[in-house]
């Protein structure tokens, strides 16, 4: 029996910050096994944090779970949030990370959502060393991709966007969410949180509405506008990077879990990139929401299996 992926989380062998680059200390951590097979973790967001549950997808006997908190996220200290934080840096980071750990034999990459995108672009960056990839929720970080959030998602929640526009006073209110998020009064990015900074996180459910009673603490607030930043740079990437390339990637087995009603990160990227990649294999769960416990269940069976395949 496959145990809740939401409980009993397990605690990290080692834990550490890196030493400094470009005014960027990133925080690290390890599970399961200091000899087994290494597995680089990377977390969604951007903005997100490590999550321990993430390592539960693996056998800790026999793995070696690494993950780190991407520039400006969860742990990891700087000298201003923004400044060198772009895609390119964290792939860096993932190097020099397993420079630092001393590892040199090849590894299972693995993400979610932001961190599925972040997978494939270090597969694809370093192919010489990646021996399978796990991932779910697809994200490609296409215009159409990123444009379904910041746009057609409207034709399912046009009640929320009305109201959005409405509490911003403005006909482009993602330029007053920006003026908003980045505001050094607290009234103005706390009803940036609790609108456009929450929106995504309302994706999916059936009867929505915005609360300006949470609490927003300094961790969300810095999620928020690392992930707008992204958002507002295209992610720092060219347009359908990841499918352009995948034939540097193409060979390497893949496993894609991706649940049926995703409403953050529509299906059709995972099959679209399962079909680009001959040694994918692709499960859609019929389920409804993005990252759900589920879903990670699935995507242990599909690691179970694959080992038991390779025997």
């Amino acid at each position: 029996m496959f145990w809740n992926l939401f409980n009993n989380m397990p605690k990290p062998f080692a834990e550490g910050l890196l030493p400094e680059r470009d005014k960027h200390s990133i925080y690290y951590y390890q599970y399961g096994n200091p000899t087994g097979i290494p597995v680089l973790s990377f977390h969604g967001g951007p903005g997100g944090c490590s999550r321990p549950k993430y390592a539960k997808l693996f056998d800790l006997k026999k793995y070696r779970f690494i993950q780190f908190d991407q520039r400006g996220c969860g742990k990891s200290e700087y000298a201003d949030l923004l400044h060198h934080n772009e895609t390119s840096y964290s792939i860096e980071d993932a190097m020099h990370l397993l420079a630092y750990l001393h590892i040199d034999t090849p590894l299972i990459v693995h993400g979610v959502s932001w961190g599925s995108t972040m997978a494939l672009l270090f597969a694809e960056a370093h192919p010489q060393i990646v021996r399978q990839i796990v991932i779910s929720s697809v994200f490609l970080a296409r215009p159409e991709d990123y444009g379904w959030v910041n746009c057609d998602s409207e034709r399912f929640y046009p009640d929320l966007w009305a109201e959005m526009r409405k509490q911003y006073k403005h006909t482009d209110f993602f330029e007053a969410h920006n003026r908003l998020l980045f505001s050094n009064r607290e009234k103005d990015y706390e009803k940036a949180l609790a609108y456009w900074g929450s929106y995504e996180h309302k994706l999916g459910q059936l009867n929505p509405t915005f609360s300006t009673d949470t609490d927003f603490d300094e961790y969300f607030l810095r999620s928020a506008r690392i992930a707008f930043y992204y958002d507002r740079h295209k992610f720092f990437m060219n347009d359908n990077q990841i499918l352009r390339h995948i034939a540097k990637i193409k060979h390497i087995p893949t496993i894609i879990a991706h649940n049926r009603l995703d409403f953050c990160c529509p299906v059709k990227q995972a099959w679209e990139l399962h079909k680009a990649m001959p040694k994918s294999v692709l499960q859609i769960c019929s389920e409804a929401g993005h990252s759900t416990p589920k879903l990670l269940k699935a995507v242990k069976k599909m690691i179970v299996k694959a080992e038991k395949t390779n025997k």
